[in-house]
Order: structure tokens, then sequence, then C-alpha cells
């Protein structure tokens, strides 16, 4: 019976973690490949966003397209 307690709570901070980094990620610009023009989207997109490395397919705002857009560094 302990174990199911810690396994749901290793699961529980799991969840917290994952959603903690998407926020993380959320908080960067994006830039679009087709306009060049960079916004921000909300964490829930990224969430279901599929990605690889630093490239994520989320639709752009201005433009619309579909298609893989890439983090742009911060300038601070």
């Amino acid at each position: 019976m302990g174990w199911i307690i810690v396994t749901a709570v290793v699961i529980a901070a799991a969840f917290i973690l994952c959603a903690l980094y998407v926020k993380q990620i959320a908080k960067h610009n994006f830039r679009c490949k087709e306009c060049s023009k960079e916004f921000t989207v909300n964490w829930r997109t990224i969430l279901f966003s599929q990605h690889y490395e630093n490239e994520y397919e989320i639709k752009c705002p201005h433009c619309g397209h579909k298609g893989c857009t890439e983090i742009s560094e911060k300038n601070a």
C-alpha cells in the first residue's frame, strides 16, 4: 500500500516539473520561418506542439504559416 503513495507522489512531481519547464519555454520569443516576425505563445500551445531541439511546430499569428518556428535569442 505504501508503494502506491510513493508512486503517486513521483508521478505528480513529474507532471509539475514538466509544467514548469513548458512555462519557462513559453517565456521565449519565437520567430516564424516564413515571415520572420517574432511572437510569443501560450504555454498550453507549446505543451501540445511537436518539437525537435529548438524548433516548434506552431501556427504563426501574423501570416498563419503552420510550420516549425524557432526560438529566437533574447537580447537582454
